[in-house]
Formats: structure tokens, sequence, C-alpha cells
């Protein structure tokens, strides 16, 4: 989650500045392919990695960590549920549209893991998934 956030914000700020990886690699200090790793999400950046990307492209951490705070807003359709048979019972967990995670309870507002608003319209009509427990 940590390096796909830091990648698409790479990205978007390249597009909106107009920059290759290697014009982006020297405002920020680094080498062309470690950039273009990092814009790939395939590395794991220390804090005086992050540093230099903030130098670079002018922002602050939170601009490079967070995802992009109105994506979270518009609210995601859960279309998922996981059900596991165990000796104690069937149980099911909804899942997240965003992160795919499963989540704890069922009508909450917002993802407890990634912050994605919610929506269960939907819900109640939704195949369920039997996944082996």
């Amino acid at each position: 989650m940590f390096s796909d956030n830091l990648s698409h914000a790479v990205l978007r700020l390249c597009t909106a500045n107009n920059l290759t990886y290697e014009m982006a690699s020297e405002y920020c200090e680094l080498s062309s392919r470690y950039f273009g790793d990092i814009a790939r999400g395939r590395t794991n950046i220390s804090i005086v990695t992050l540093e230099k990307l903030c130098n670079g492209f002018s922002v602050t951490p939170d601009g490079l960590l967070l995802p992009e705070a109105d994506s979270l807003q518009i609210p995601a359709a859960v279309r998922e549920v996981y059900c596991f048979r165990e000796s104690a019972g069937n149980f099911s967990y909804p899942v997240c549209p965003r992160c795919h995670i499963t989540m704890e309870r069922e009508y909450q507002n917002y993802c407890d893991r990634c912050g994605q608003r919610l929506d269960w319209c939907n819900y109640p009509y939704i195949q369920a998934r039997v996944q082996k427990g």
C-alpha cells in the first residue's frame, strides 16, 4: 500500500509537470534507474530518499505518501463478500473495493484500513465467495 501510494504520486507529479524519469530524477538528485524503480513501486525507500523526492517535487511527505483525498471521498460500491466455513459456523466478511482486504463489520461508512468511503446500496444482492479456512 505504501509503495503503491508513492508510485501513484510520483507518476502523477511527473505527468502534471511534463517530466520524464530522467528529468525528475535529476530534480530529486537520484539515479534515473532508482527513480524508475520507485515510480514502478518496485523498491522501498529510506527517509533520506523521501526527503529528496519531497525537495525535488516541492511537496510535503503527505503529498507523496497519502492517497488523494478526493478519490477516497467518492463512495465505492462494496461488491465482494468472503465466506469462511469453520467448525464454529459460517462467517462472512465484506471486502473493501480499494484495498481488497476484508472488513470486520458490515455497513461501516469507511474502510478501517485504507479510509475509502463505502457504498452499501447493492450489498444484499452480492454473490458470496466461499473461502477455505
